[in-house]
Order: C-alpha cells, then structure tokens, then sequence
C-alpha cells in the first residue's frame, strides 16, 4: 500500500498537486500524530512485509523459503524488498505453501467493525453448526466436541463482558413518582 504519485489532471485554479500522500499530509500542515498512524498502517499492511513477517513466523530464513519456492535466496530477498505492486497471487499462494500458514487478502473498502463481528459470527456458526454434525459420528468425539462447546461458551461471553464493560456508564435513569388522585369530596 505505497503512495502513488498524484495524477495533475483538471485541477482547479489555486489547488495544489502532491506527489504522495506523505507530501500532502505535510503540505497541508497535518499533525505529526496524523503522520505517524498513517506511516504504521502503510507498514502493517504492506504484503511484501506481510510476507517477511510470514516467513520468520514460520522460522524459516531466506535460503529455506527459496528451496521450498525453488527460487535462489537472491529472488526471495527481491519479493521481500520489492514493492507491493509486482507481486503476483502465485508468489503470495507459494508463499503460503512454502511456510504452511494461511494468507488471507481482502480487496475494496475495510469491513467497519460491525460488519466485521457479524462476519466472524457468521463464519463461528458455519464451524459450530460443522462440528455438531461431526459429533453424531462418534461418541468419543462428541464428548470432545462437547467440551469445546463449553469452553468456547465461556470463552466468548468472557470477551464480550469485558468489551460491555469498556463501554461508557450510563447515567442513572430518572425515577419521577406523579400521581393523578381524584379531587377528595369536600366534607360538610
């Protein structure tokens, strides 16, 4: 994810042309807090580096991914160095392969974080609902299941009291007592 140089098409009287993103957060006098953030998520979600950090995870250095990608040492350092742009999906698939993980890539506008936990709580009922059908095979495994079952309960409503509980305290409800009596007989 590098900052491309800005095309200076159609611009109008007055507006200034940046050269990346980086020019224009200083041009435009953006705070260096600003800066920082944006300069971490460039880095987090570079591939290549996503790629580096796969490949250390998985405790291999250069040399062994090559052999596994049947590539010199010399090709991996390139990919690892290079830049996102010439990255192939066969490269990131050999990647994957070559160190036994996984590499998920997702294109188009991030997930807001509702969307995401609906997301995840759907793809846990696809693997809860999996694992229950696989219990009706054998007793042993269900009663493994079973436990997972449990502890993965426990688990889940843990996390989400600990997020509940990192929400703003709400202000006590107001109690107001009215009351609406008939008007009490005038004694004589």
């Amino acid at each position: 994810m590098r900052s491309s140089p800005t095309q200076k098409t159609n611009l109008k009287p007055g507006a200034r042309a940046y050269a990346s993103v980086e020019a224009l957060m200083k041009g435009e006098g953006v705070s260096a807090e600003v800066q920082q953030a944006y300069a971490r998520l460039v880095e987090d979600t570079r591939i290549t580096d996503g790629l580096t950090r796969l490949r250390r995870s998985a405790k291999l250095t250069q040399a062994e991914i090559a052999e596994r990608l049947s590539v010199t040492q010399a090709a991996v350092s390139k990919i690892e160095s290079g830049r996102d742009e010439t990255l192939t999906l066969a490269i990131i698939s050999a990647y994957a392969a070559g160190s036994k993980q996984r590499i998920n890539i997702t294109f188009g506008r991030p997930l807001t974080h509702v969307e995401s936990v609906k997301e995840h709580a759907l793809g846990l009922k696809h693997h809860l609902e999996a694992l229950a059908k696989l219990a009706h095979k054998d007793e042993a495994i269900a009663k493994g299941i079973e436990g997972f079952f449990h502890e993965a309960t426990v688990n889940i409503d843990r996390i989400v009291l600990r997020c509940r509980e990192q929400l703003p305290r709400s202000r006590k409800p107001e109690i107001r007592m009215q009351t609406h009596l008939a008007p009490s007989p005038v004694a004589r």
